[in-house]
């Protein structure tokens, strides 16, 4: 990635992170959970605000962010759903059972009915299995008691619209995912957001399934759970994780939510979410209470939302997003809703949305200028409006504020080796300890944070050594922090 440095000699005291880049995370692209890729350099200098140069997050330090995502057209989610092997299977065991067989009192098919479905149908006794499953969830096939059946669902795959067929697929996929225990499984497909190596994902789930497998036989005797074990074997099941891998993998696959490829290396398979199965996780996880970015959905949301979803964006998708919002704001009002969110964010989010100013200009000068009144603001607006061209006054007190206030945004998402390597100034050692010894005194909630990552990671040891100190010093009660912090006043 590139990096800017330009007017650094005018504003010693932070790194200076261009629009375009890593607005909200600022040191690199996320990483998702089980995703080792290192955090991208960061861009450094001796500038006033740090801004990244490719999109990443703005949440909290340590917590995960699911990447953003494209949604297909409901109309062509739908037409997969129609064609997915394991809902047609369904539609045809519901058929099968209705017209000619019973299902026992507890609503299930009789062992010798599965075995002659499995014959009629020409399915395997695991596809009946989850042909049954999916029959029941989505109300094609009734258990004993229930109202609907085959004559209000079963047609639901041929004369159901986009909605009807839908509803039923996400009633199915619930039903797979919570009787095979895919749920983690599905969950890190999406968070990967591409194509993941089968040898990769066979390991996490080895893992899980071993955890499962410790969580059921806490209470067993090694005697029970060989007993256990063989009499999973004996009801054809088979105890190696590589075969349950493989049988989970062609479940999802029937039912349209993985699609699975080749990677370049050779023999080397791959799977990933279909489009459907990015739906369909998607909705899930929304469900749940997650924050599940979507691209191309920015224009219709404020400036947090657009903030939210350029959080995991990668450079190119991020670029869209921002020119997307703004051709639907006048440039006036697209500056209000920035400085309002930078307002109310996290540091990241302060760094993102002066970065996007940047791409409003001159327009977003008075919505800037107002927020110098505003003490969070006012150091990033006095930055921003000189690098505009107005006189803008940064005293020290000032740069000492948004030195922490960039390092915790930095925070947020970066490796913090990567943070402590590029956040001080180019000074001399013993000039960079002095700057640490006093920002204990800075009132800003991240300070803390951010003299521990100093302290534990700066090669020279007089600058860990004072980080350490001024550490102390800033979680002690005793200490009465708070001298520095940003001025309430607006600056001439």
């Amino acid at each position: 990635m590139a990096s800017s440095r330009r007017n650094q000699s005018a504003r010693p005291g932070a790194a200076r992170l261009t629009a375009s880049g890593h607005v909200a995370g600022r040191a690199g692209r996320s990483s998702p959970p089980g995703d080792e890729a290192a955090a991208g350099p960061l861009t450094g200098g001796d500038g006033g605000r740090a801004r990244a140069e490719t999109h990443g997050h703005a949440a909290g330090r340590g917590r995960r962010r699911l990447p953003p995502v494209r949604l297909a057209p409901r109309e062509e989610l739908a037409a997969a759903a129609r064609v997915a092997p394991l809902l047609r299977a369904a539609r045809d065991l519901s058929r099968w059972a209705g017209s000619t067989h019973q299902l026992t009192s507890s609503g299930g098919l009789a062992p010798d009915q599965a075995v002659a479905a499995a014959e009629a149908l020409e399915l395997a006794h695991r596809e009946v299995e989850a042909a049954f499953r999916v029959a029941v969830a989505t109300g094609m096939l009734a258990r004993p008691g229930a109202d609907s059946g085959p004559a209000g669902c079963g047609d639901v795959l041929a004369a159901g619209d986009a909605e009807e067929v839908l509803q039923a697929w996400d009633s199915a996929l619930a039903a797979i995912l919570t009787a095979e225990d895919l749920d983690g499984l599905a969950t890190a497909l999406y968070t990967v957001g591409g194509p993941v190596r089968m040898d990769g994902l066979f390991d996490a789930y080895a893992a899980a399934a071993g955890t499962r497998r410790s969580t059921r036989a806490t209470d067993r005797t090694a005697t029970d759970q060989a007993a256990a074990d063989q009499a999973a074997a004996d009801r054809g099941q088979e105890p190696d994780e590589a075969a349950a891998l493989s049988y989970a993998l062609e479940t999802l696959a029937d039912l349209a939510v993985v699609e699975l490829g080749t990677d370049e290396s050779p023999g080397g398979l791959t799977v990933a979410l279909s489009p459907l199965g990015v739906w369909g996780i998607h909705r899930r996880l929304r469900a749940q209470g997650w924050h599940v970015p979507v691209l191309g959905s920015s224009g219709r949301n404020g400036a947090a939302g657009l903030l939210a979803t350029l959080a995991s964006c990668d450079a190119e998708d991020g670029e869209a997003e921002i020119g997307g919002w703004l051709a639907q704001r006048e440039p006036a009002q697209a500056a209000a809703e920035l400085i309002e969110a930078a307002a109310s964010g996290s540091p990241g989010l302060r760094g993102a949305a002066f970065a996007v100013l940047d791409r409003i200009g001159v327009v977003a000068g008075p919505a800037v200028r107002a927020a110098l009144a505003q003490p969070v603001l006012r150091a990033h607006a006095a930055v921003w409006l000189h690098e505009h061209g107005e006189e803008a006054e940064l005293g020290p007190q000032d740069r000492t504020w948004l030195l922490v206030d960039l390092g915790a945004g930095l925070l947020e998402e970066a490796d913090p080796r990567d943070v402590v390597a590029e956040l001080l100034p180019e000074l001399p050692a013993d000039a960079q300890a002095e700057i640490v010894a006093g920002l204990w005194q800075v009132s800003h909630p991240g300070v803390t944070d951010l003299l521990t990552a100093l302290s534990d990671y700066h090669p020279d040891p007089a600058v860990a050594r004072a980080a350490r100190k001024a550490a102390f010093k800033a979680r002690s009660p005793a200490a009465g922090r708070g001298p520095i912090a940003p001025a309430d006043g607006p600056v001439s």
